[in-house]
């Protein structure tokens, strides 16, 4: 990957919205250059796609965390089932550690949190972390 390419990743990373026309422009490359070079990558699944970005607690969602779960022995699947059938969890990954799982969820209140974790007491063990703020948004390696 060159360093053009890259700069245009950090610049759609930034603003996945800018015309290709004000891209062309700060890459110091025509139109055209820069619509294949993003077509290239999109491709390569080097850019796999483009989201929205939105503040859960303005949609009112008040309450964010994580959880990490001790999945019990041969209750794997039921728990993967049950994380992507819950519209209150955002994210889950499988992870290395004695927590097997860590997913990031968003409720509306506390009771909300409460009816979701019950529903997993015969599949994991939980502990749960509730975010108070946001050190470092999502963004690409520094060394990018």
């Amino acid at each position: 990957m060159d360093s053009i390419n890259k700069k245009i990743i950090r610049i759609l990373d930034q603003n996945s919205r800018i015309t290709i026309s004000e891209l062309s422009k700060l890459v110091h490359l025509s139109a055209p250059a820069v619509k294949e070079r993003i077509e290239k990558l999109e491709a390569s699944k080097a850019i796999k796609g483009y989201k929205l970005i939105s503040d859960p607690e303005k949609l009112g969602y008040a309450i964010s965390g994580f959880v990490h779960a001790d999945v019990i022995t041969g209750k794997e699947n039921e728990f993967k089932q049950l994380i992507s059938n819950s519209p209150q969890v955002t994210q889950c990954f499988n992870v290395t550690g004695e927590k097997a799982f860590i997913f990031r969820f968003s409720v509306k209140t506390m009771s909300e949190l409460d009816l979701l974790l019950d529903t997993m007491v015969f599949i994991c063990k939980t502990e749960t972390s509730l975010i108070l703020s946001e050190t470092v948004k999502e963004r690409l390696p520094n060394t990018f």
